[in-house]
């Protein structure tokens, strides 16, 4: 009886102690938590845009000095990433309907750099109506500073052995200054009320 009283209550702090005190319980809300509590710079790594312009990511999100929404995408998925499209297209008319142009950009970043060039993301962007003012398609300058870049925004890509990828997908916002503050899910309404928000206080 003791021994099975013992078994338990090491079951239940071995649960407590992976769900963070039964705060999470997904690797994904783990992953928000992480963010938000730590909230991580982004890496001042080399990324290069749609229009083939190199930028280092830190300086490049003080120099806006506007709060990011990011997102990881593959110009080739056929289905997580078109209702991420879809979501940021929606986001854009947001930013413009709330006069927030000045405050928020968008950021979409491939994590297949050696498929896409800055010439097919700028395809992409065309397709998708995106305004460069607004919002902005890049991948890394040199592939091998993906893996700290996926890390930092605690994005999990996974090749399916068919030329494409499992990957989790969500928004991960940056303050101004160039901390990972929040992330939301691409289809909720978390993000629209941080952007009435961001309107509120203007």
């Amino acid at each position: 009886m003791a021994a099975s009283v013992i078994l338990l209550l090491l079951g239940i702090w071995a649960v407590g102690a992976i769900t963070e005190g039964f705060k999470v319980i997904t690797s994904e809300q783990a992953r928000r938590l992480e963010i938000s509590r730590k909230q991580p710079a982004v890496p001042d790594m080399r990324l290069i845009d749609q229009a083939g312009q190199m930028f280092r990511f830190g300086e490049w999100v003080k120099e806006k000095n506007k709060f990011l929404i990011v997102d990881f995408i593959y110009t080739n998925c056929q289905s997580l990433c078109r209702a991420l499209g879809t979501e940021f297209q929606q986001l854009q008319r947001n930013v413009v309907e709330r006069g927030l142009q000045d405050r928020v950009q968008l950021l979409s970043v491939s994590f297949d750099p050696v498929h896409d060039s800055h010439a097919v993301l700028r395809q992409y962007a065309d397709r998708l109506q995106a305004t460069p003012d607004i919002w902005t398609f890049a991948t890394v300058g040199k592939a091998s500073d993906l893996d700290a870049l996926l890390r930092t925004f605690g994005v999990t890509v996974i090749p399916d052995r068919q030329g494409g990828f499992q990957h989790n997908a969500a928004l991960v916002w940056v303050a101004p200054s160039g901390k990972l503050v929040r992330v939301t899910d691409y289809d909720a309404s978390d993000h629209l009320s941080m952007l009435d928000e961001l309107a509120g206080s203007n």
